[in-house]
């Protein structure tokens, strides 16, 4: 009787395509197996290889449905070329039109109750505040564009606009036009408008660019020091940015002490302090030293006094007052990057898929419960004294909502 082996069959593998084709794939697999072979110390078949092949495949179609980003592997290559079985495209855009269907009725079920939510939070029940911001689906030149509408008091999503250059060739008009169809949308029409609309701009901006003026200013070649920059402005770039700050939480929403307590910045580095508000050290501390550079030089104090009068916050007072910013509105943003990412186009539909269920998302896991509060040494923010927290874990119950729809569509 023939002994039986214990080695596992080896076969080899066929490739259809081209020339090119094959060279292509069987290259990707013998760089799988010089991986495999380096870690495990020794030589393996084909059919372990194809195996690890299919871990990767699986691994990433478990990655792409959890809505992070996807690796730059075209793993179907690799499929089509091992003959393992697989869903061909026409499948594909078959389920993912049915799909779509339920995700849509996922996400409007959301925004309707979190605008719910959000009308509740007031007392008169007539008016609401909400946060706007675009973001572009590519870094330049973005095809897709998603405009979002967060509420100021529950923080969840009430509307996601996509905007594409069917709608707008021009992408810098696409967070114009966005917006336009926010205000026009009939739920969130009858809050804002009716009540009249009270635009504030987000301070966080404002003071970068203002950051940004006074580092020219403030450095530069020497054959310029005194005319286009001064030597007493190298140690202000971030302590102006903190008079900028404390001055917009500070003027009682009055546009004009706004722009007095702006003007007064440059007295205050003068050493002039008159004007300063009553319950700051330099007015209560009868030793007071000034820790920057006193500015003395005219061309200096006119050098800042022009950052000063350039700045958007000083030219638009009114629209800084209230001191808003759109920190939750960026943080919605990272939450889309988990779904697109700006390396991939998508297809109009898989888009806005996908922002559905990035809304869906956030709405659900925002402002959730925490476990502890750390405050780390950041260098980027060393006079940062914010902690952060130790989130809970995210919760994930719009995805079974979406697939009991599903369900109950093949079975009900």
């Amino acid at each position: 009787m023939e002994k039986e082996s214990k080695r596992p069959p080896c076969f080899k593998i066929s490739v259809p395509g081209d020339d090119s084709k094959k060279k292509d794939v069987l290259d990707k697999l013998q760089h799988v197996r010089s991986i495999i072979v380096k870690e495990m110390n020794h030589p393996v078949n084909n059919a372990y290889i194809l195996e690890k092949v299919l871990d990767e495949f699986i691994s990433t179609h478990s990655v792409d449905n959890s809505g992070t980003k996807m690796e730059n592997m075209n793993l179907n290559t690799y499929i089509q070329g091992a003959n393992i079985g697989h869903i061909n495209k026409s499948k594909q855009s078959y389920m993912f039109d049915k799909y779509k269907r339920f995700v849509d009725e996922e996400y409007n079920d959301s925004i309707e109750t979190a605008l719910m939510e959000e009308v509740g939070m007031y007392e008169d029940l007539t008016s609401i505040d909400i946060m706007t911001d675009a973001r572009h689906g590519w870094r330049k030149n973005a095809k897709d564009s998603s405009v979002v509408a967060i509420g100021e008091k529950m923080h969840k999503v009430l509307k996601c606009e996509h905007i594409t250059k069917a709608d707008d060739f021009v992408s810098q008009r696409h967070e114009k036009l966005g917006t336009q169809r926010i205000y026009q949308n009939m739920s969130i029409n009858k809050l804002v408008r009716e009540s009249g609309v009270v635009n504030q701009n987000d301070s966080w901006h404002g003071i970068k660019a203002v950051k940004k003026c006074n580092e020219k200013v403030s450095s530069g070649p020497k054959y310029l020091q005194g005319k286009t920059w001064s030597e007493q402005l190298e140690d202000k770039v971030e302590s102006v940015a903190t008079h900028f700050h404390w001055a917009i939480r500070n003027c009682e929403q009055n546009p004009k002490e706004l722009k007095d307590l702006l003007i007064n910045v440059v007295e205050h580095y003068k050493n002039n302090h008159t004007k300063c508000h009553p319950d700051s050290r330099c007015k209560r501390d009868v030793n007071y030293e000034p820790k920057r550079s006193t500015i003395n030089k005219p061309i200096a104090e006119k050098l800042l006094l022009s950052v000063i009068h350039k700045s958007v916050i000083f030219k638009s007072p009114d629209h800084f007052v209230l001191a808003r910013d759109t920190s939750y509105v960026e943080s919605f943003n990272n939450t889309m990057n988990m779904f697109q990412d700006k390396r991939i186009v998508f297809s109009d539909a898989n888009y806005n898929a996908r922002a559905c269920l990035a809304v869906c998302h956030w709405n659900e896991n925002v402002d959730r419960g925490f476990t502890s509060i750390w405050n780390p040494e950041r260098r980027n923010a060393p006079r940062s004294m914010k902690g952060k927290k130790n989130y809970k874990p995210p919760s994930y119950s719009y995805r079974n909502n979406i697939w009991k729809r599903q369900i109950d569509s093949i079975y009900l």
